[in-house]
């Protein structure tokens, strides 16, 4: 009898799943839209712990002024987003202006979620990225955050290099406000290797420095306690325009927010290795 009551309370206490999911992209000539797809996945909390509930499903759509991310929704046998403006049916074609476009098979991704009475837990992943490294990237931690959220999300594809954005949020009860941290990174899908940014351009170059110590000042000069002693990190993505830069709240300067900052190719042509 007491076996059954524990057998009952760890239920009730504890659930943990793994959903798997597929990655597509689709290639426009104005923009790049990628879909992660789950097929039975339930609705996860964005940002909170019992409202706002969305799809695990969306899209992330690159053009040349923006990177947004949109939710999709399983409808019968296709998903959409809530104005029906993006459409994927179940052969994976995105209908878009009443034209179908073809997807490109990205791989496997993989949705965790954990919850108790104390926390929740989600991480959604892009299983399709072949590497020791890449598997060791911001697990969910230890430690007892009430919630805590960990969305990885492709955002821009040329000549192999994926750029894609982890999305980390957590939060516990306590503190002054919950922290979201911006990780970027760039992979090369063909040789399965990370890319740094130092093996793009020369990161050492003083005209270089100085660019970034400028668009740094621009952003907020007075966040910062020695701004010209800022270098540039592997924080980063590539975009359609150039390349973007991103800071972690309190890295180096007195934020708790994360600071991006973008570079044009018309900028920075000059300092490519």
């Amino acid at each position: 009898m007491k076996f059954f009551l524990f057998l009952f309370f760890a239920i009730s206490l504890l659930f943990s799943k793994n959903y798997k999911g597929e990655a597509y992209f689709y290639d426009l000539k104005d923009k790049q839209i990628f879909a992660i797809i789950y097929e039975d996945a339930p609705f996860i909390p964005v940002f909170d712990k019992d409202i706002n509930q969305t799809s695990p499903s969306f899209i992330a759509l690159s053009d040349l002024n923006t990177s947004k991310e949109i939710p999709i929704f399983k409808i019968s046998k296709v998903w959409k987003d809530q104005d029906d403006i993006y459409v994927i049916n179940e052969a994976k074609e995105l209908i878009l202006d009443n034209k179908k476009i073809k997807a490109q098979k990205l791989g496997f991704t993989n949705l965790y979620l954990f919850e108790d009475q104390n926390n929740i837990k989600i991480k959604s992943c892009l299983d399709f990225l072949k590497n020791d490294e890449f598997k060791k990237i911001h697990q969910l931690s230890n430690k007892d955050f009430d919630f805590e959220q960990i969305i990885q999300k492709p955002i821009f594809l040329k000549d192999g290099k994926l750029s894609f954005q982890e999305q980390y949020y957590f939060y516990k009860d306590e503190m002054e406000r919950p922290i979201l941290e911006l990780n970027n990174f760039v992979y090369d899908i063909k040789k399965n290797t990370f890319i740094h940014l130092n093996q793009l351009y020369d990161i050492k170059n003083h005209q270089f420095l100085d660019l970034l110590h400028q668009k740094l000042k621009k952003f907020c000069a007075e966040c910062f306690e020695d701004i010209d002693k800022m270098d540039f990190n592997d924080n980063f993505l590539l975009t359609p325009y150039g390349i973007k830069i991103c800071y972690l709240p309190f890295e180096n300067h007195f934020l708790d927010e994360n600071i991006c900052i973008d570079f044009f190719n018309n900028e920075i042509e000059e300092f490519k290795k």
